[in-house]
């Protein structure tokens, strides 16, 4: 397995066709990147994840596939896990593969055809693009631009500003503790959850969908509270907005 000192965070890039990709951000001064084949017995798994290319310099990982001529990546399916430093700053391109973040990252730029991500932790920027697949985040402290065809939206907690617009996905915020949400989605339904302590300014429009509002009107924020805007449109898709159901600190 490859090793390198790292002991700063690093930016790494990461690219796949199928497969999967792990990271694991932890408290360490090296990384180590592991690729192996999705399927042992399936002869062109082996070759990506022998002909796959890994390297390291100034700060930068990149693991990409193997390339030949011109006639684009080769076809195989490969599993790899990358072991970083926390607040690392990353950027994955995948097209079927799924992606999970165990730890605490820095930026994260992820795009994918079929392939999701999941994340535990993200402080800073935020951008997933995708055409089926979708995101969850546990905790995002920072700014989140998220589009997608049919792909859905599922973020934990929320200190910052979210842009999410999809045809058919849904979007779902289960404590937006402080800063802006705008939603645009088709036939998707939006749910989002405002702590106590958050104050919410709504902006809600619907073509046929229902909207649902369980927060308690009020003149305006408290003092010490948090404040949320939310500004949401949808064609078909219901809306629906309440109290979380546990503050999250």
């Amino acid at each position: 397995m490859p090793t390198f000192a790292t002991p700063e965070p690093i930016s790494a890039r990461i690219d796949a066709a199928a497969g999967s990709i792990r990271l694991i951000a932890t408290d360490r001064t090296d990384t180590v990147v592991e690729v192996s084949p999705r399927d042992p017995n399936r002869p062109a798994d082996v070759r990506a994840a022998e002909q796959a290319r890994v390297s390291y310099a100034n700060g930068q990982l990149t693991v990409a596939p193997a390339k030949f001529g011109f006639l684009g990546y080769r076809m195989g399916a490969v599993d790899i896990v990358v072991e970083l430093p926390s607040h690392s700053r990353i950027r994955v391109a995948v097209a079927s593969a799924d992606v999970r973040a165990d730890g605490e990252f820095a930026d994260f730029d992820f795009s994918s055809a079929s392939g999701s991500l999941v994340a535990q932790s993200i402080t800073g920027q935020l951008k997933a693009s995708a055409s089926s697949g979708g995101a969850d985040i546990a905790e995002l402290d920072g700014d989140l631009k998220f589009q997608a065809a049919s792909g859905s939206l599922s973020l934990d907690r929320l200190r910052g500003r979210v842009k999410s617009q999809t045809a058919s996905g849904s979007v779902r915020i289960a404590a937006a503790v402080r800063g802006a949400v705008t939603a645009y989605t088709s036939s998707g339904a939006v749910e989002i959850g405002v702590p106590q302590g958050s104050a919410a300014r709504l902006d809600i429009m619907t073509g046929s969908g229902l909207v649902t509002n369980r927060l308690e009107p009020a003149g305006g924020p408290e003092d010490g509270d948090e404040t949320l805007t939310v500004k949401v449109r949808t064609g078909s898709g219901d809306v629906d907005i309440h109290r979380a159901v546990a503050t999250l600190t």
